[in-house]
């Protein structure tokens, strides 16, 4: 099974300054302290373009500075896709609400870490290189991974200084290739692990351990803007910003498979009805006769020269009760907000990436899509991302990403009128197609 990258939410990037926030074209890196022809600069740019390291600033990459346990456990929980735990950290020096007490609970649950102590994990600590092994050796047996290489570690002169604990996790390091000695005869096994050290440690393990290797966040957006899906430009804009606010990929697929029938971005809901007059919402209807709305906006694109305050004081006017007297006011874009709260914030969102301008560029539109998308699954609408979770602790299938196309269309999305068993197979089914060519498998 192919595994994907996670990209951390913006506050852990810089909390962890171990996830890029800063998107560069293929092939790139910002860090002028790993120069063309650094040592580790192959490994640099490629954790960097899967979104598993970045800077500890925008220009530098901080190759010999040291790596933290937490700072480790948190790359593979990631890596994982964030799987829920089930338990708290049993941890003294993990406080609940600490950036890696979510990893550091569920790596222990996994039995991929242990305690510096009974009661301790020492999150902060640099992390020794014999950690780093036993660390990536318990998360390799954990998936099923192939953990049968091995070498002789009495060919280096300090192997007496390898932990007991560590010792059989150290051989296979070495013999697959992720860990070699500092010298020809040396392998400072208790040595700390500086950054560019990791990150080799990391592109060789996703290399020749992780079956397939990972799939980047980039590729996966240039796989859905290469497809042939429906409305493929509407789900790669969104993908790119979900992905990047750290929303597991399968997930980001059930919200695109549910797009798909859904609106395209910055497309106002239609008040067509002509050939069934009947199935017009009462909301349509009273657009239709009190704001004339099927000749100014029904079908119509917001970012083809609407203007944007106009449609804002529309909305405000309509108010808390909308046109209904039950909330709804009209859908708009990629996700068809028709709620008075929510058609009023996607406005806003317009507004501020208009940056002042009374008229709005489809990309600008993307943006505050994405944004609210993102907004909404972080708060009013949190507990749709947080129970498919619980519901998926193994979350880089298409499975999940079916669960999650029906998670969103029962739980967040909600087609009025139809959402059956139909809607919600049809919409699963969408997701999983959407998951397959994210990951390039279809």
């Amino acid at each position: 099974m192919r595994k994907r990258m996670v990209s951390a939410a913006l506050a852990l990037c810089l909390a962890l300054t171990l996830f890029s926030g800063t998107a560069l074209a293929a092939g790139q890196h910002p860090f002028t302290d790993v120069p063309q022809g650094h040592w580790a600069g192959d490994a640099v740019q490629y954790v960097y373009e899967n979104n598993l390291m970045g800077g500890t600033d925008s220009t530098t990459f901080s190759p010999n500075a040291t790596t933290t346990r937490g700072m480790i456990v948190t790359v593979l929980y990631r890596l994982t896709g964030e799987p829920a735990s089930g338990t708290a950290s049993q941890f003294t020096d993990v406080a609940a609400g600490a950036w890696y007490a979510k990893a550091v609970a569920w790596a222990a649950s996994r039995d991929i870490v242990n305690g510096t102590s009974a009661t301790t994990f020492s999150p902060n600590s640099p992390i020794t290189r014999e950690q780093l092994a036993v660390i990536f050796y318990r998360y390799a047996q954990d998936q099923g991974w192939d953990v049968s290489a091995w070498t002789d570690l009495g060919l280096y002169q300090d192997a007496a200084q390898v932990s007991d604990y560590a010792t059989q996790a150290l051989a296979w390091a070495c013999g697959a290739g992720l860990i070699t000695g500092t010298t020809d005869t040396t392998l400072s096994p208790r040595g700390s692990a500086t950054r560019a050290q990791v990150a080799v440690i990391l592109t060789r393990f996703c290399e020749t351990v992780m079956p397939d290797g990972p799939v980047s966040h980039q590729e996966m957006v240039r796989n859905l803007q290469n497809s042939s899906l429906r409305k493929k430009d509407t789900l790669a804009a969104m993908a790119q910003v979900l992905l990047d606010d750290g929303f597991a990929p399968a997930f980001v697929a059930g919200l695109l498979g549910n797009i798909i029938e859904e609106g395209d971005c910055g497309r106002f809901e239609s008040s067509a009805y002509l050939s069934n007059p009947d199935a017009e919402p009462d909301y349509l209807v009273y657009m239709d006769e009190n704001y004339d709305y099927r000749d100014k906006y029904s079908y119509r694109l917001i970012y083809e020269g609407i203007s944007l305050q106009e449609v804002y004081a529309m909305v405000l006017e309509l108010g808390p009760a909308g046109a209904n007297g039950r909330g709804s006011c009209f859908g708009l874009g990629c996700m068809q907000w028709t709620s008075y709260n929510r058609i009023k914030r996607l406005l806003e969102n317009y507004l501020e990436a208009a940056d002042g301008a009374d008229t709005i560029t489809l990309a600008q539109v993307q943006e505050a899509e994405g944004i609210t998308i993102s907004y909404e699954l972080r708060n009013t609408h949190k507990k749709v991302y947080t129970d498919w979770q619980t519901a998926n602790p193994e979350q880089d299938t298409e499975e999940a990403a079916y669960d999650a196309g029906v998670k969103v269309c029962t739980s967040y999305g909600i087609p009025v009128g139809y959402n059956t068993p139909e809607v919600q197979e049809k919409r699963g089914g969408n997701a999983a197609q959407v998951y397959a060519v994210m990951l390039g498998e279809s």
